[in-house]
């Protein structure tokens, strides 16, 4: 239960955090920070089972947010924004991955057939 609780939880504060241009930089700022730290407690619950990769992914969310930092206190140097936006959109197409390759081991979500 916890688990689906964690997992859920990590879905929605992605999806508020990339909509930015909807919910403004102060709600994009809040729900990084939960993500990141569900992101973080997600690991825990999960440690066991992860493998090199699924590390990088955590580091990735972990660049994309030091670097979202580095972002508002060296605003007026506009490369470490794009860097940011690059990494973050990067992490969209892992985290896909991620959770597409999560949902096909378990099973989830494919037809069975009688």
């Amino acid at each position: 239960m916890k688990h689906k609780l964690i997992n859920r939880l990590l879905l929605i504060t992605f999806i508020i955090t990339i909509m930015v241009p909807l919910t403004g930089i102060v709600i994009h700022k809040m729900a990084s920070t939960l993500f990141l730290i569900l992101c973080i407690i997600h690991t825990v619950l999960y440690g066991k089972r992860m493998n090199a990769k699924k590390y990088l992914v955590l580091g990735s969310v972990f660049l994309a947010f030091i670097s979202g930092i580095f972002g508002m206190i060296f605003d007026e140097i506009p490369l470490i924004l794009a860097l940011h936006k690059a990494i973050s959109i990067i992490i969209v197409f892992m985290l896909a991955i991620h959770i597409y390759l999560f949902h096909k081991r378990m099973g989830i979500g494919q037809r069975r057939t009688s």
